[in-house]
């Protein structure tokens, strides 16, 4: 005759209700992965890690030029769109010290007397723009010209745009840490601006 002993092993198992015996055997349910299917995903996900985390930091080291040439953009067709709407002469302001791009209605009506050729003083900032524009720390100004006169060293830059549509003849490139250069330019027929991949 057994004698049972009191002294049955703890188990995580659960216990079998056909247990035809007085044992209490433990049945172990499968409910975990083995250790070649962790391994398996654990392959699949470095592979996929080593192709995505170079295409995720090449995005990102070009968000900043990307950033800046769609503001510049912005800029010059806001500053042309704003002319034709309001039917007087609109200047983008340029610091570019400062790397500001600033899109302010000077409220000079077209064909007045005093909307010759003189070229009025660009002012600092009245503070009534309708758009503004502050470059990424990433990205600078390498060259600035306006009217075919290089002005990257002047403390503010003018370009007038027309109600006609038309606009000053502008070119600016920019560059990047990672030594990006994009040339943007305004035609002044159009008063449009396009811009060139340059490196």
């Amino acid at each position: 005759m057994r004698v049972a002993c009191d002294k049955w092993p703890v188990t995580s198992g659960t216990l079998c209700p056909d247990a035809r015996h007085l044992s209490l055997a433990p049945c172990h349910l499968s409910r975990a992965f083995t250790l070649i299917e962790i391994m398996i995903v654990v392959g699949i996900m470095a592979i996929l890690m080593t192709i995505a985390i170079p295409a995720f930091v090449t995005a990102q080291n070009k968000t900043p030029m990307r950033n800046a040439l769609q503001g510049v953009m912005e800029a010059c067709a806001t500053a042309r769109a704003q002319a034709i709407l309001r039917g007087s002469l609109v200047e983008l302001r340029i610091r570019p010290q400062d790397y500001t791009f600033e899109v302010a209605p000077t409220g000079q009506r077209e064909g007045s007397a005093s909307a010759g050729d003189a070229r009025p003083q660009p002012k600092a900032g009245d503070g009534h723009g309708v758009f503004s524009l502050k470059l990424p720390e990433e990205v600078g100004i390498e060259e600035i010209a306006v009217n075919f006169a290089l002005l990257k060293d002047a403390e503010a830059v003018a370009v007038r745009f027309h109600a006609n549509g038309t606009s000053d003849e502008f070119t600016v490139v920019l560059r990047s840490l990672h030594n990006e250069l994009r040339k943007i330019t305004l035609d002044p027929i159009t008063g449009k601006a396009d811009y060139d991949v340059l490196r």
